[in-house]
């Protein structure tokens, strides 16, 4: 595994590259408050191919931003660090943030993606009422031993978390990692100032696959094949045999 830190559009991301002896890539996006190591059972000895893993901006090993940003800032990072990469066509998978940021990627530049995996994608506005929550759960950000205990129940399953309370620790390090400023950043770019992407998935011309845990709070995308599996909001982390076997699929899209 080697990793790199690379100067984009939205600060020095931290991208690691595992097997680098194949020409066909996989490149990896994860969500919200988590970092890149929710994909680490899923090496390159998984697929036999070149995988590449993003810490995304503000979260993992990557810098902070430092200004307001859009998930179209997100794709252009993204399109930097293959460019850099010289990755002309890869198969991207991403987790929430890094599936929302796929989707607008593949309608973007389709020329450059074999396929997709979007797991656990938010794809449709938050409600008035819901945005109201979220700005009231921004305040909490002063305290972000509470803060990261109401996101690890908002994205794990009840029984995942109960199994595996560490989620909820390994959360709030990564949240107090961080300037609160940074995270609010996020959250307003990832769940507040999203337009519907229900038009993206009907013009999508990249073979797709979306994977949806069971009890995730985001619901079925239309217009794809999805695949529903037992977990919450973090199925890379939740069910890793099923995730293994989703990305399989995602591979037999190609």
């Amino acid at each position: 595994m080697f990793e790199h830190k690379l100067k984009t559009i939205m600060g020095e991301v931290s991208v690691a590259i595992d097997g680098e002896d194949s020409e066909e890539i996989i490149v990896f996006l994860h969500g919200i408050y988590l970092d890149k190591t929710i994909w680490e059972d899923f090496g390159h000895k998984l697929t036999g191919k070149t995988h590449i893993y993003v810490d995304m901006p503000a979260h993992g090993k990557s810098s902070d931003v430092g200004f307001d940003w859009s998930l179209d800032d997100c794709v252009r990072m993204l399109m930097e660090i293959l460019n850099r990469f010289n990755v002309q066509r890869c198969i991207l998978i991403g987790h929430c943030w890094g599936a929302m940021t796929a989707l607008r990627a593949a309608i973007s530049f389709p020329e450059r993606f074999v396929a997709l995996g979007l797991f656990n994608m938010p794809h449709q506005p938050v409600s008035s009422l819901g945005k109201i929550g979220i700005r009231l759960q921004k305040q909490m950000l002063k305290y972000p031993h509470i803060f990261a205990q109401h996101a690890a129940k908002t994205l794990y399953a009840p029984a995942y978390l109960e199994l595996h309370p560490e989620a909820t620790e390994k959360m709030e390090a990564r949240i107090t990692a961080r300037p609160a400023l940074e995270i609010s950043r996020a959250i307003d770019a990832v769940l507040l100032n999203v337009d519907d992407a229900k038009p993206l998935l009907k013009d999508l011309r990249v073979p797709a696959l979306a994977i949806v845990g069971e009890s995730d709070y985001v619901g079925s995308p239309p217009a794809i094949e999805t695949l529903m599996v037992a977990s919450g909001h973090v199925s890379p982390q939740e069910t890793k045999a099923e995730s293994r076997a989703a990305i399989f699929k995602v591979l037999g899209l190609a």
